[in-house]
């Protein structure tokens, strides 16, 4: 049964999700998650008395942009209080906003599930190391997994709201704990690493010819090398089993919401209906749909769109200028009535994806409305908020 659209008496996002301890905002790339995160964040700490902390892994920093801050790194940063209420937006809680630093929520990793100091230094020295964490799909996607379920262990947070990484497909976020256990534990690594622990005369028969290829390509030094990197690197295998187990029973408890971001273009609204039915076959919990860069109502307003008709036919500018009394160019009032109809065309096309919407999501749906203006300052982010 699917619920109507966010209307005047729906409470806001803010109200809808500001409760929960974890906050993901999801969805394709280029649709304005960190804009809308920040936002949200920024809501939830005008509305509750919250310490409320925005995670980014935007590589493009445009949340410190957003926040009127000169840089955010890795060490969270409170946003001054004085400021946003100058940009109109009076706290009752407190903001504070990160960026995801990728190394060392790695590091962190190696060191938490290693066996030993020896083997966590030897991973960490190890020259293989630097650009492993680039090495399979959706690595990114677990460092920020791994980051957000330490701070929410840490509890220094009343509520987390996480800013997924841009990528291909928003399902990379909700695969990475798996993809990270399938890839230190995959088979090829334990082929890898079976020439340090037997010997190359050790392999057998079939692996000999790709295994002389690697040693004329590699060199025996540095094929042995890598053969004990990968080694060491499977003796995490099981601490990073369980912290994935750990963190995907996070992800699906009544502490944690999604809130999937979209437009309504074609390929960001099938991205999101992608999203939406993978996490209800995930029992992941949806708690909101949010519209972004949504067309003003008014320009399908049927009399409004039979003026622009009007005005398109050069003999529009005729009629006007009668009424106004003044000279209208007419190629100037036909380029007005295009625009106006190609709008009303494009505003048409989101009414009837909403109504689509309507029927497939079973949550409330928020529609911020197009800012022209670009997003680069607190105020511009206040407006966003202001709209959720």
């Amino acid at each position: 049964m699917s619920r109507p659209l966010a209307g005047p008496d729906t409470p806001g996002l803010a109200a809808l999700v500001g409760g929960l301890e974890v906050v993901v905002c999801c969805g394709s790339g280029g649709v304005g998650k960190t804009t809308l995160s920040a936002a949200l964040a920024a809501a939830i700490a005008a509305t509750s008395d919250r310490r409320v902390m925005v995670l980014t892994i935007d590589p493009a920093r445009r949340l410190a942009t957003a926040l009127g801050m000169s840089g955010i790194g890795a060490d969270p940063v409170t946003v001054p209080a004085a400021r946003l209420r100058e940009a109109g937006l009076p706290l009752r809680g407190e903001l504070v906003a990160a960026m995801l630093d990728q190394k060392s929520v790695w590091d962190r990793m190696v060191e938490r599930h290693s066996p030993n100091r020896q083997v966590a230094r030897r991973i960490l020295n190890n020259r293989f190391y630097q650009g492993i964490s680039d090495a399979f799909v959706g690595s990114h996607e677990y460092a920020a997994m791994e980051a957000l379920y330490e701070l929410h262990e840490e509890s220094e947070y009343d509520c987390l709201v996480v800013d997924t990484p841009p990528s291909r497909s928003a399902l990379d976020f909700l695969e990475a704990p798996e993809r990270i256990s399938d890839f230190v534990g995959a088979r090829l690594l334990s082929w890898l690493a079976r020439p340090s622990r037997l010997g190359f005369h050790a392999m057998n028969l079939a692996a000999a010819p790709l295994l002389h290829i690697a040693d004329r390509l590699l060199g025996s030094e540095l094929l042995g090398e890598l053969g004990d990197f990968v080694a060491d690197l499977q003796t995490l295998y099981g601490g990073v089993q369980q912290r994935a187990r750990a963190v995907s029973r996070l992800l699906r408890s009544s502490r944690v919401g999604f809130v999937v971001v979209t437009t309504l273009e074609p390929a960001a609204f099938a991205e999101a209906e992608h999203f939406v039915a993978k996490l209800e076959e995930l029992s992941m919990p949806l708690r909101a749909v949010v519209v972004n860069r949504v067309l003003p109502g008014f320009l399908t307003d049927e009399a409004a769109i039979r003026a622009a008709e009007v005005l398109a036919d050069h003999r529009g500018a005729q009629a006007l200028g009668r009424v106004l009394d003044v000279a209208v160019d007419p190629v100037a009032a036909a380029s007005l009535g295009r625009s106006h109809r190609l709008l009303s065309e494009l505003a048409q096309r989101d009414a009837r994806q909403l109504t689509r919407l309507a029927r497939f999501v079973d949550v409330p749906t928020i529609q911020v409305p197009l800012i022209t203006a670009p997003v680069s300052d607190l105020e511009g982010l206040v407006r966003v908020a202001a709209a959720l």
